[in-house]
């Protein structure tokens, strides 16, 4: 009866290791099968795809160093927000009215001007305010990339290259630390475009930030499907640029619902959204509205306040009358 119990035991785990590869096979097929339909080679393409949920990874040309565009901004707001959360901007106790700046511009407003409003030049004297340019950048690939030093090409420290694996760490580090770049994101969210990942046809929310450079696509975004997953495509404009981003992100998407058993009712088309300054958080950790409690504090001073001259007059009074009767 036990060796019956253990032959079963051992079906049932040869069985299920049957099925995961099935599984991780089917998707390379259909990535294989993309890939040849649309003449993509490591030279026009790189993809990684990451679900946290599932841990399923799905990697084509991940170590080439491509043309990025302005996603290098993700990894420099990265480390400030980090760096602010941690308090290394916070005033020393001997100055306790300082304020960290950067040209003159606070945290805040270089957020602003950087994302916000998209302006290069506030982008720039933030990340020269931590070095020289080769010096940030192996700072940031330290910190985020996770990429051999030793083999970082000339392309990542004069080009504006990076790798599908570098964005995807910045990624993963994004979307396992939410305490620390949760507001990055919700600000990177008011400048959303409407191609590139975005234009996949899924009606599941997605914050992605694209770049365009010589020639060059690169999206890299977190998807709110059925189940959320990370995907950073690179595609040159020859093979089909925006669009064939938004095709992979489709593929994948199609895939992950077919995996979840959730498939979407139906499909909105998404445009560039409005920036708003108002929705723009300026902290990088969670904000509150402490307008009920100051409000309180005001009431609750006048009520002392109010309660300190009746008792004054009481007093003067009492002394008023003892002096009468005298």
């Amino acid at each position: 009866m036990k060796k019956l119990l253990c032959l079963l035991l051992c079906l049932c785990l040869l069985s299920g290791g049957v099925v995961s590869a099935a599984e991780g096979g089917e998707l390379a097929a259909r990535m294989d099968d993309f890939i040849d339909e649309n003449n993509l080679d490591g030279d026009n393409f790189a993809v990684i795809y990451y679900n946290p949920s599932t841990k399923e990874e799905y990697t084509y040309n991940e170590t080439a160093f491509l043309p990025a565009g302005e996603t290098w901004l993700l990894p420099l707001h990265m480390y400030y927000y980090e760096q602010e959360t941690d308090g290394a901007f916070d005033p020393p106790r001997e100055d306790p009215l300082f304020v960290y700046t950067i040209g003159g511009m606070t945290l805040e407003e270089c957020r602003y001007h950087s994302i916000l409003l998209g302006e290069n030049d506030v982008s720039l004297q933030m990340r020269d305010n931590l070095g020289t340019r080769e010096q940030y950048l192996l700072l940031i690939n330290k910190t985020y990339g996770h990429c051999d030093p030793d083999r970082l090409p000339d392309s990542y420290f004069s080009g504006g290259c990076y790798s599908a694996e570098f964005l995807m760490n910045c990624m993963r580090t994004v979307s396992e630390r939410p305490e620390k770049f949760g507001n990055m994101m919700k600000n990177f969210s008011m400048v959303q475009t409407g191609d590139g990942l975005a234009a996949y046809g899924y009606p599941y929310n997605l914050v992605h930030i694209r770049g365009a450079q010589d020639g060059f696509v690169c999206d890299l975004g977190e998807i709110s499907g059925p189940t959320t997953y990370l995907l950073v495509c690179f595609a040159s404009e020859d093979v089909g640029g925006d669009e064939l981003v938004a095709r992979v992100n489709a593929l994948f998407c199609s895939y992950v619902e077919e995996q979840s058993g959730i498939v979407a009712e139906s499909t909105v088309p998404r445009t560039d959204r409005e920036r708003n300054d108002t929705d723009f958080i300026v902290g990088s950790v969670g904000t509150q509205d402490n307008s009920d409690v100051l409000r309180w504090i005001a009431v609750s001073l006048g009520a002392l306040a109010a309660l300190a001259l009746v008792v004054g007059v009481i007093v003067w009074l009492l002394h008023r009358r003892k002096d009468d009767r005298i």
